[in-house]
């Protein structure tokens, strides 16, 4: 049985763990071999030598060191589960300390989040259900309770590599392919999964001899933002956030012609979907007082409800409203663009199911590729010198999109881009929910056909499925002649065509790639 993790539970982890209050934790340093001493079954694929042959490289965006990482095997092994195996290669002349770095993100004081010294980070994203698996967890009391790899005291040599696994829960049975996210990394992006037999590593737990603590699974989100109408969905459901600018008038609650439209289109949402309840909920901003807010808002919640009740032909749907004022924002009131965000009436429903994604054309990014789909440069006086490269932008069998992107300095200056990326409401109108620091969050795919701006996907309580800058090592403060290649995961449309992306700094965009295309 699953373990959902809570919002509130879930808010990233900033701060790294003090070495000084763990010296007497213990690690396996240097390279670790497979517990044959290197050799391999004969049904396992491997390369001249014995070596597992790399099935994707990406690029591992570490301060002290450039590095990658090379992805070796993603099978099904003992006791349901999937076990990925890697190999961390250390391209540059100072050792890579990973110890914190591959840390599951979250709130520390969370006492089933994974061990912070492993690499309990990173990943196995199943995009078709909306899931994220987490490296399973042995019932202990000590905190060395991860089954994957332990980093500390285990650091990457100049010109050497170590090799790390992680082993999780199985995703459903009818789930061939994964994307593996991999902390300070790209994505591993529609791997398959495989039968193949991996020879182990010698200090890797046999998931099947173990007594394990109940999986980590997080839900997956995604957030599609219009000036009519936003659509946030689970798993499980989609609310419709209809801008009451344009359902009513000012101080309204009677419906204008133009609201017709909005509600036929979400009246054919909840034709398609096989739940039985709607809950239609109305919010206002901090104008004026909720005396007058409240009954405003909960007159418009029931004229919504009254007029999708008429217009859905589904006879076993309930309908329930009620009104909250101006109690429940989801953007600041101290703006404008975040108070017409908070002028809301909220339509509840169980998810739809998913139209089947459009034929996969194209292929996920590799490691050393010199494509360049577009390009761009900052407004904003600070990050003058910094350019962005759209590197990828792909779409695979499941529906989910990766933009691959690398941001580099062409200037003299060294600035610190930790906070610059993420999504704030100073200039997106709305923070993220709950906050979140130091991720890409904030590049925003936009469809001017469309008028609709694709946020990156995250993790229910928080996390961005997006780099993560402020993680423990990564490579933030970017010198001349230096870059770091990053990422983001959108949910766009079966027909999003001629993209933008939109970088922030100062402003939500400040610095513009026009024309970009999935491919």
């Amino acid at each position: 049985m699953s373990h959902r993790m809570t919002a509130g539970r879930r808010a990233v982890r900033y701060a790294a763990v003090p070495l000084t209050l763990i010296v007497a934790l213990s690690g396996c340093a240097g390279e670790e071999k497979p517990k044959s001493g290197g050799t391999t079954s004969k049904s396992t694929k491997t390369a001249q030598g014995g070596e597992l042959r790399p099935i994707m490289s990406v690029p591992l965006n570490h301060q002290a060191a450039p590095a990658h990482v090379d992805l070796l095997a993603l099978s099904r092994t003992a006791a349901n589960t999937v076990t990925a195996r890697f190999k961390i290669v250390n391209d540059g002349e100072s050792p890579i300390d990973l110890a914190e770095s591959l840390g599951e993100p979250g709130d520390a004081t969370d006492p089933g989040l994974g061990d912070p010294l492993a690499a309990s980070g990173v990943g196995l994203l199943d995009a078709k259900g909306d899931k994220l698996y987490y490296p399973l967890q042995k019932k202990t009391e000590d905190q060395n309770n991860c089954v994957c790899t332990r980093l500390f005291n285990n650091p990457v040599k100049p010109g050497g590599y170590i090799n790390v696994y992680a082993t999780f829960p199985s995703p459903p049975a009818g789930v061939q392919k994964a994307t593996i996210v991999f902390p300070l990394a790209v994505p591993f992006q529609d791997v398959p999964i495989t039968g193949d037999p991996v020879e182990p590593l010698q200090t890797q737990i046999d998931p099947a001899k173990v007594q394990l603590d109940q999986p980590r699974v997080a839900d997956v989100r995604s957030l599609t933002e219009g000036t009519e109408q936003t659509v946030d969905d689970d798993p499980d459901d989609r609310s419709v956030r209809l801008s009451a600018d344009v359902l009513f008038a000012i101080n309204k609650a009677e419906l204008t012609p133009r609201a017709e439209r909005l509600l036929q289109q979400v009246a054919q949402q909840i034709e398609a979907s096989k739940g039985t309840t709607v809950q239609v909920d109305g919010h206002a901003d901090k104008t004026g007082n909720d005396a007058i807010n409240e009954p405003l808002s909960e007159r418009r919640a029931k004229a919504v409800a009254d007029r999708l009740k008429s217009l859905v032909t589904r006879q076993d749907v309930t309908y329930e409203s009620e009104g909250h004022g101006s109690k429940e924002p989801v953007a600041t009131n101290e703006t404008e663009e975040g108070r017409r965000k908070n002028r809301r009436v909220t339509v509840k429903f169980a998810r739809p199911p998913a139209p089947a994604p459009p034929p996969v054309n194209g292929e996920p990014y590799k490691r050393g590729s010199s494509t360049v789909l577009g390009s761009a440069t900052f407004q904003a006086a600070a990050a003058q010198g910094l350019k962005v490269e759209v590197n990828s932008l792909h779409r695979d069998s499941s529906g989910l999109t990766i933009l691959v992107w690398t941001l580099r300095n062409t200037g003299q200056g060294k600035p610190d881009v930790g906070q610059k990326l993420e999504k704030s409401a100073f200039i997106h109108g709305a923070d993220p929910q709950p906050m979140r620091l130091g991720t890409t969050g904030g590049v925003m795919l936009f469809d001017s056909a469309g008028q609709v701006r694709y946020n990156p996907m995250s993790l229910e309580g928080g996390p961005c499925v997006c780099s993560r800058l402020g993680a423990s090592g990564a490579k933030k403060t970017i010198g001349p002649g230096e870059s770091v290649v990053l990422w983001d995961a959108y949910d766009p449309q079966a027909n999003a065509a001629n993209l933008e992306m939109q970088v922030p700094w100062e402003r939500g965009a400040d610095a513009v790639v026009k024309g970009l295309t999935i491919r």
